[in-house]
């Protein structure tokens, strides 16, 4: 027969996160995070016992737990899926997640800031100092942190040129700008930005961005 002390163990073991602390921002987060977690499981109930057994097994087949809700939400609406009934936005939410995903995995993967740190022989506070005055590409992760796109680096540290095309960008949503870096570009002859930085061309493609920010403003 189970104790009441040890039901209680286990019901503490449960719990999805830590107690409550003292601190009262790590109170405010804990219960931001815990509205939260209810919230998107109610979402997912809804939305998954609207799916097909084909969106459903696609999605399981993700490498990642994020990927397969993305893969999830964006296979949805091609099925005949109402979204809207979810979330108005749902949709167009679960195409940005999927793209954003896309991106990273085309740019080779995202790094830590102490995975770049070690990769140019810098401390983590002048990483951070780098991204900040947009010496280098960094995307926010949405737990606050960001990760630094493996497809700037080369063995030799970072690709010659890149800083000053970062800082040409007018264009502020760091997503657009590695989107801009790896498609090819007709100026270039179908190279992409980063493929002319590895060759030197380094005016030619800081005029390209450049122009790219003032036709999308």
């Amino acid at each position: 027969m189970i104790s009441k002390r040890s039901t209680g163990a286990l019901a503490r073991a449960s719990t999805p996160f830590p107690l409550m602390g003292k601190h009262p921002a790590d109170n405010a987060r804990q219960a931001l995070a815990q509205a939260f977690l209810k919230r998107s499981v109610k979402m997912l109930e809804r939305v998954s016992s609207s799916a097909s057994s084909e969106a459903l097994q696609s999605a399981l087949s993700s490498p990642t737990d994020i990927g397969g809700v993305a893969s999830l939400l964006s296979d949805l609406a091609p099925l005949g899926v109402d979204l809207s009934a979810v979330d108005p936005l749902l949709e167009a939410m679960a195409r940005g997640a999927a793209i954003k995903q896309e991106l990273l995995t085309s740019s080779g993967g995202g790094l830590t800031s102490t995975q770049v740190a070690r990769a140019l022989g810098i401390t983590r506070q002048a990483v951070d100092k780098r991204r900040s005055r947009r010496a280098l590409l960094a995307v926010p992760n949405g737990s606050g942190e960001y990760v630094y796109p493996a497809c700037q680096f080369t063995s030799d540290g970072l690709i010659p040129g890149l800083e000053e095309v970062l800082r040409g960008f007018q264009i502020r949503s760091t997503w657009t700008q590695l989107s801009v870096l790896l498609a090819s570009a007709p100026a270039l002859g179908g190279k992409s930005i980063l493929e002319v930085l590895k060759s030197g061309v380094i005016e030619r493609a800081i005029a390209i961005v450049a122009s790219f920010g003032e036709q999308a403003a």
